[in-house]
């Protein structure tokens, strides 16, 4: 299966010494993930982090006695791991498909460290989908809207951070589905409703709560139509504007230094520069009326702020393509 996607901005997965040479497939799986964990999280499941110490792993021997019991495989892995999981693999079970990238030239790639490496802006390449096994019709829905969701409202691969300023900096990873193939029609299979209680039972079964600093797309954010440069996010995060690495006296300790980050810690800020859109996360709906009144007092009364759980709102009807 293969959908056909081109890129509206430059698109960077670099290598063991932070060099954009091809776009690699891992680095697209991860993104992948990502967005798919947040939406999971955000209909009421549980998603684990695939780097904590309390990851999901698969116990064969109870894997076995269960099938041995009479439970279906899936059935069998909904007693232990989470959904994202089954989809993408862990410890025990392995990735339910290959990702191939197919139609790029080596001329479509600026190669290198500089601002400007990457997948060039109006590439054309195809991701080809091989499933192992067959999925769920919920995994199914869930595998499209991500899609859909990574189109509109996301991006991939890495630097998606990395801001305009001065010399450096470009923005990175956005891109349009031209074609879904067989994608198109998997969001029929299933619905919001029978997602949602498949989510909610796999959740109980495991037993396990989300931590709350993960991303959870319900309270996700976006602005379309504007644009942050790296001084007015340090605004935001409240970081010194004479030293940005430091932030200001009435920073809040658990709130602004975990929204603007650290050293090896992203912001939870996302700038694109050209199309010209804002967007990130926080935690919970009171975090999400505070970024609401900093970004609302940073441009003006008219912006068209649009929450994560809205979105899902809407990506229950067949609308969406």
């Amino acid at each position: 299966m293969r959908i056909k996607i081109r890129t509206l901005t430059p698109i960077w997965t670099g290598n063991i010494n932070r060099e954009s040479t091809k776009l690699r497939e891992t680095s697209i799986i991860g993104s992948l993930r990502w967005w798919f964990e947040a939406i999971v999280r955000g209909l009421g499941g549980y998603a684990c982090d695939p780097s904590s110490e309390n990851r999901c792993k698969l116990d064969q021997k109870r894997f076995q006695r269960s099938i041995k019991e009479g439970k279906t495989v899936q059935e069998a892995l909904d007693k232990q791991v989470c959904p994202v999981c089954q989809l993408f693999g862990c410890t025990g079970w392995s990735r339910r498909f290959r990702l191939e990238i197919n139609g790029i030239h080596n001329e479509d790639i600026e190669k290198g460290k500089g601002s400007e490496a990457g997948l060039r802006v109006n590439t054309v390449f195809n991701l080809k989908f091989i499933f192992l096994s067959d999925l769920v019709p919920e995994q199914k829905w869930l595998l499209k809207k991500t899609l859909w969701i990574i189109e509109n409202y996301g991006a991939i691969g890495g630097r998606i951070t990395w801001k305009p300023n001065g010399k450096w900096g470009t923005s990175y990873g956005l891109i349009k589905i031209e074609d879904y193939g067989e994608f198109r029609q998997w969001d029929t299979f299933s619905d919001i409703n029978k997602v949602k209680t498949w989510l909610k039972r796999n959740k109980e079964l495991i037993g396990k709560e989300n931590d709350p600093n993960w991303f959870n797309f319900r309270f996700y954010w976006v602005v379309e139509g504007r644009y942050l440069t790296r001084k007015q996010i340090n605004e935001i995060v409240k970081r010194d504007p004479e030293n940005p690495k430091e932030y200001l006296p009435d920073a809040d300790e658990n709130f602004d230094k975990w929204l603007g980050g650290c050293v090896g810690v992203s912001k939870k800020i996302f700038s694109f520069g050209n199309p010209q859109k804002v967007f990130g996360y926080v935690r919970d709906d009171n975090e999400l009326n505070i970024i609401y009144q900093r970004i609302q007092k940073l441009f003006d009364k008219n912006i068209n702020f649009k929450r994560g759980y809205e979105i899902l709102d809407d990506i229950s009807g067949d609308k969406n393509g």
